[in-house]
């Protein structure tokens, strides 16, 4: 296979991959045939295509299939919060304010995809469809798979420290974080009202570019700009990260590939500590967690998986003085930080230090991306390539909150410089 910097660009003239399924029927026999590999849906609405819902639907995502992480309501679906020990949950009686928005612009959704345990930690029994003896991340890992897979052209998930970039990035799809508190969580299962968001993971840039439109339009985040200009580009460097060799050639490739097609780099070094930050946001996010689930969940907590279950006790013992120190501490890096790149279009980075984790212990490791989350700041992830061994890598893309269309736009211009993975082919039945 071919390594990530040896594979011939994306561009003008290039061979674009095999398209994902569009129709809700296509993503429905797509999801069949790849559910008893990747195991990534915990509910699909068999009948969705049966009463002719893609056919009725208009707007500009007609008929478009997507998948829903199951800790985001979807009407008339269960919602189970990514718990595998309350049977098919609760039914959701109305949409999120995201789904809404999407199924107004003529998006179907066709089921609920698998979450770990309300979006911590705890893997999921789901697997990467470009190697199915690895983890396809988490907390989104559903999400990462069916998009990874070509199932669907897109697919919600959700994001509170990095629970979205990473399962994209693992399993080779494009994923949208919106700005802090740009897009409403209106029908997600809170985990930290903080730094909790909802955004889109999709099959191509030009499938986020598409759903970004119908986002930004129901909630106000700025039109999608065009970039006609050179890009001004830091390439951030962070003590406390050392990304693997395939990641640094993956990353200093599509750095040679931008400054080749005339933007600008600057090795920029991290204003602030990453180290702090994570601490930071952990203690906010436990002790946020602490409070808003544990009323939910009960006194019956013997169902929970263990490292969620380790981190509510935690958080419940965080005393509040320890939350308001982290809050200014977080507060006075954003500050620093996004001073410190007010001359730049766009900062590069590393969403995660090499492909996907072996095994299923983990999702991964999420360090590399908690900083991005707790800075506030969009976010996009782009595949960069293909490793040695065949499997995804990425990048990372971030702006100065608020600037989501910016972003948007200046994230196609580098996904069109950079490798076209292609689909991961469906294991033959045993």
């Amino acid at each position: 296979m071919a390594s990530a910097i040896d594979q011939p660009a994306a561009g003008p003239g290039a061979s674009p991959p095999p398209a994902s399924p569009c129709g809700v029927r296509a993503s429905l026999d797509a999801a069949r045939r790849w559910e008893p590999a990747i195991d990534a849906w915990v509910y699909l609405d068999h009948a969705a295509a049966d009463i002719g819902r893609e056919t009725l639907a208009a707007g500009p995502l007609a008929g478009a299939a997507f998948g829903v992480k199951d800790v985001i309501d979807v009407l008339d679906m269960p919602t189970a919060f990514g718990r595998t020990d309350i049977g098919s949950g609760r039914i959701a009686a109305a949409d999120a304010a995201v789904v809404a928005a999407l199924r107004a612009a003529g998006a179907v959704p066709i089921g609920k995809t698998r979450s770990t345990a309300y979006a911590f930690i705890d893997p999921t029994t789901t697997r990467n469809p470009y190697d199915l003896s690895r983890s396809p991340g988490g907390s989104s890992s559903g999400s990462g798979a069916v998009v990874g897979a070509g199932v669907t052209p897109f697919a919600l998930g959700t994001q509170t420290a990095g629970s979205l970039c990473r399962p994209a990035a693992y399993c080779g799809a494009y994923a949208y974080k919106p700005s802090l508190g740009a897009m409403p969580t209106t029908g997600m299962a809170p985990l930290s009202r903080s730094f909790d968001a909802i955004g889109v993971i999709a099959a191509s840039h030009a499938w986020l570019e598409r759903v970004y439109a119908v986002l930004a339009d129901a909630f106000h985040l700025g039109a999608m700009r065009q970039c006609t200009t050179p890009l001004k580009i830091a390439a951030l460097t962070t003590p406390e990260q050392a990304p693997e060799a395939g990641m640094r050639q993956a990353f200093a490739g599509a750095c040679d590939r931008l400054t080749g097609a005339g933007h600008s780099i600057r090795p920029a070094p991290a204003p602030v500590s990453f180290a702090q930050v994570i601490d930071d946001h952990r203690t906010i996010m436990l002790a946020e967690a602490a409070r808003d689930l544990l009323p939910r969940i009960g006194a019956d907590r013997s169902g929970l998986p263990p490292l969620l279950a380790a981190a509510l006790a935690e958080g419940a013992m965080i005393r509040p003085s320890d939350v308001t120190a982290a809050e200014r501490r977080i507060a006075e890096a954003r500050a620093r930080f996004w001073a410190a790149f007010q001359e730049d279009d766009l900062i590069l980075a590393c969403p995660t230090p090499g492909p996907a984790p072996a095994g299923f212990k983990t999702t991964g490791d999420q360090s590399y991306l908690t900083p991005w989350t707790a800075l506030g700041g969009p976010l996009t992830a782009i595949p960069s390539g293909l490793d040695a061994a065949g499997l995804p890598l990425g990048l990372l893309l971030a702006a100065a909150p608020g600037q989501d269309g910016a972003l948007i736009g200046r994230s196609a211009a580098v996904a069109d410089l950079l490798p076209r993975l292609p689909r991961p082919a469906l294991p033959a039945a045993e």
